[in-house]
Formats: C-alpha cells, structure tokens, sequence
C-alpha cells in the first residue's frame, strides 16, 4: 500500500468501526438516514459501509430496513466479555450483593473520563427494579459510580448517590475495584428505586459494595490496603 492511500484505507476502518458501534448500541435497530446522521457520513458512504458490515456478518437488515448488531458482532463481543477476568469473577459478588440488598447490582469499567461502561448485571427480584443497563455507557457526573471510579469515596471507601440527573428517581451505592498495579479499573454498584432505599438502608448497602469491592480486588491480585480518598 502506498503512503498515499494508507490514511484513506485508515479513516475508512475508523468510519466502518464507528458505524458499527452505532448500530451495536441502538435498541431497536436504525435506519440508513439515522445511521449516517449519528456517524456523521455522507449517505452514500453510510449505504456503502453498513453493506460492507451485513456481508461480513457484523450488521444485519430486517424486513422493514432496520439495521441490526449482526451474529459476527454479538460473537465477538461475547468471546471479549468471556475472556475479560473481572467479567467472569464478579458475579458471584453480583448475586450476594443483589441477594442482599434486594437491587440491581452492576459491574461498571471506565469509558473515557466521563462515561461509565456496564459490563455486567444480576437484577433485582423486586417487580418495581432499576432498568437494565447492561451494555450502556452512562454519564457519570454526580453519580455514585462516577465517583468511585474517580477515587471521591467517603471514609470508609465508599461512593453513595441519590436523585441524580442521569437517574432522578434512583438510589445507588458504589465503590472502586483495583487490580495489581493499584489502578481502578472498575467499580460495584447497586442501583434501586429511591423511595424504598432509606439513608440508613443505602449506608448499609454501600459498606456491603465496599465489602465485595475489596474483595473483587484481592481476586485481581491488589497487594495493599484498601485505598481511600
């Protein structure tokens, strides 16, 4: 390949991938007008893209023109998660602390400086339940999450939340997870309707996340004592 065409053959990837995690991330499918809107492309180059995608496997198009994450995409991305360590060793920290509380509880991995990514979930079995998040990249400003994941804890290593503009009429509880080097690469939380989580209920939740958090990290190979703020 020529020096030349080497930064179209690049900016051509960067577009397919952009697109492709567009379509990977819109519940419900989207059309060709919409996808070429949020990446931001020409709508010949969008058509051209996502045909590229469908033939290799990584888009599909249902009968009304609705693009899709395709059967490639959805392998790939579970062969990821499967090899992810702290995707596979969280859950049962998951079920005890959803056991527990009587919420949702999330395994949550920074994206960017302010985004969260939820990796993983075990629900509340309570009817009225916080939404699924699993798979959503969240803004973390103001939020328990966030905090953690950005070492702002209270004195005993925890972040704790209410009424938040992301989620207004939710409660939550977090704190960070540290691997070998000491860096946070992602945080527990648990996540339920505000009016039946009571501050007394939330600080008991936010010790027992904690509690798993440090755990979680001994697991990962972290050497020292749990960090604080």
């Amino acid at each position: 390949m020529s020096e030349s065409a080497e930064p179209t053959a690049i900016r051509t990837v960067e577009r397919a991938l952009r697109l492709a995690h567009i379509v990977a991330t819109t519940p419900g499918g989207l059309t060709l007008t919409v996808a070429a809107r949020e990446a931001e492309l020409a709508l010949s180059t969008a058509a051209r893209l996502l045909k590229a995608l469908e033939l290799s496997g990584f888009a599909w198009r249902d009968s009304s023109g609705l693009y899709h994450a395709g059967p490639r995409m959805l392998q790939a991305g579970a062969i990821a998660l499967g090899n992810l360590p702290i995707y596979k060793i969280a859950e049962p920290h998951l079920r005890d602390l959803a056991d527990y509380t009587g919420e949702t509880a999330y395994l949550a991995v920074p994206e960017g400086d302010s985004h969260a990514l939820y990796l993983r979930q075990v629900e509340s079995p309570r009817a009225i339940r916080h939404a699924t998040w699993a798979g959503r990249a969240i803004p973390t400003v103001g939020t328990a999450v966030g905090a953690a994941l950005n070492r702002r804890l209270s004195a005993d290593g925890f972040a704790t939340s209410r009424r938040t503009a992301v989620e207004p009429e939710a409660a939550a509880a977090a704190a960070p997870v540290y691997d070998s080097t000491g860096s946070v690469v992602a945080a527990l939380s648990i996540i339920g309707p505000s009016f039946r989580i009571s501050d007394e209920d939330l600080e008991s939740f936010a010790r027992a996340v904690a509690k798993h958090a440090q755990s979680l990290s001994a697991e990962l190979g972290y050497p020292g004592a749990w960090p604080r703020s």
